[in-house]
């Protein structure tokens, strides 16, 4: 079984060289070492906490390093640049530390005699799928250079969308941080003070201000009572998501839910479309491509239709007629995709409905954060009211006390 060893060498300049490597033996790394022109110094097996731990927690390799890695590996192919000297330049100038890591461990792999795909595939985990699965189909067509160039615009267009709806994100949660930290400040500092006096002076206190008392009592005795329960409801609904059951439930009513689920319906079909067109493109097969589809959907609801609809293909039927019995899928779309099969064109009618989604979901999506944004500011207002209302209310109360009483001291 292979093992990752740690070694010190020195170059035919006698500079000192550190790295690793993944070899069947103290020797295969000695040989590794010598076909590089290297004069091993030290060798020794790495720590397995270490990598244990690193395939524990995984580093998933995020899109905008993944666009980058493509772009620049595609105009280097492009160049005429051999794939070794590629993987080396990429590995030097690549600035995220876990892509470089992978990089250079391919390299070797690629070294060993291994193919490109196969040296990838050994960091699955930390690489998109669909990267792996469209190397390997360029592999066996021999059309790296065109799988590259449209890995690096399916990559780019993930990561523009994504940063539209960080853009248009970043407003909405400003307020509704600064309506948590408003909240609580008045909660913590405000209320408290208020409440001391009310106690004092053994007034009758209302409803409203009880229940804002008792809040604030709550919250600086027991604070970390609620950020034990908000990580605990946090990391138990997404545990939750990841079971079948639970997550396509869970998905299932998301659909339902006015206008969030019209948003989160057109973004299903513009990922559906965008990856499905990429992977055709870039010569895999159908059933192939929609298991990556599947595997790479990260919504369990999708993954079982989409599972659905791949079975049926795989029994002979046509893709319109599998598609048309899925929830997911609107008579648009079945029937545009009905039309591209019969003029063989399905990854050019698949790319037209990706943009036309992604525009749909663009522009829907900017609609509900502008009704988002004043709705914020108005629920922040009534919080506000609620919480001076329920402070002012005993203040009311036993003014009028005072009042009562100066008028009969008077008349005595």
């Amino acid at each position: 079984m292979p093992q990752v060893y740690n070694y010190r060498a020195r170059n035919l300049s006698g500079k000192l060289i550190s790295g690793k490597a993944e070899c069947d033996s103290l020797g295969g790394v000695v040989a590794l070492l010598r076909e590089k022109d290297y004069f091993a110094v030290e060798i020794k097996p790495a720590r397995s906490f270490y990598f244990n731990i690193e395939n524990i927690i995984g580093f998933k390799i995020d899109i905008r390093s993944m666009a980058i890695l493509c772009r620049q590996f595609t105009a280097m192919l492009a160049a005429g640049i051999p794939l070794l000297q590629c993987l080396n330049i990429l590995a030097l100038q690549t600035e995220n530390k876990h892509l470089t890591k992978i990089l250079r461990e391919a390299i070797t792999n690629v070294e060993k005699g291994k193919s490109l795909s196969e040296a990838f595939k050994a960091h699955e985990a930390c690489l998109p799928e669909i990267f792996i699965n469209m190397l390997a189909a360029g592999e066996i067509s021999g059309t790296i250079g065109q799988v590259m160039t449209r890995l690096t615009t399916y990559f780019e267009r993930e990561h523009r969308s994504r940063e539209k709806i960080k853009a248009a994100l970043a407003y909405p949660l400003l307020v509704a941080v600064m309506m948590l930290a408003s909240l609580i400040t008045m909660l913590i500092f405000v209320v408290p003070v208020f409440a001391g006096v009310f106690d004092s002076m053994g007034a009758v206190l209302p409803l409203p201000t009880r229940i804002v008392i008792s809040i604030s009592s709550g919250l600086a005795s027991y604070w970390y009572m609620f950020i034990i329960s908000a990580a605990t409801l946090f990391l138990t609904l997404k545990r939750a998501g990841t079971y079948k059951k639970t997550g396509v439930a869970f998905n299932r009513f998301i659909l339902t839910v006015p206008f969030l689920g019209k948003l989160a319906h057109q973004t299903i079909i513009a990922r559906f479309t965008r990856t499905l067109a990429t992977l055709l493109m870039g010569g895999m097969s159908l059933t192939k491509s929609l298991e990556t589809v599947e595997n790479v959907s990260g919504n369990t609801l999708v993954a079982l239709e989409i599972n659905k609809v791949r079975v049926n293909i795989s029994e002979g039927e046509r893709t319109s007629l599998a598609l048309k019995k899925s929830i997911l899928f609107p008579p648009m779309v079945v029937h545009m995709i009905a039309v591209g099969e019969e003029a063989g064109r399905l990854d050019d009618i698949l790319e037209r409905l990706a943009v036309f989604y992604e525009e749909e979901s663009e522009n829907l999506f900017n609609s509900l954060s502008s009704v988002i944004e004043p709705l914020l500011i108005v629920l922040m207002g009534l919080m506000v009211a609620f919480i001076a209302l329920s402070i002012y209310l005993p203040l009311f109360g036993m003014a009028d006390v005072m009042q009562a009483g100066g008028g009969t001291a008077g008349g005595i």
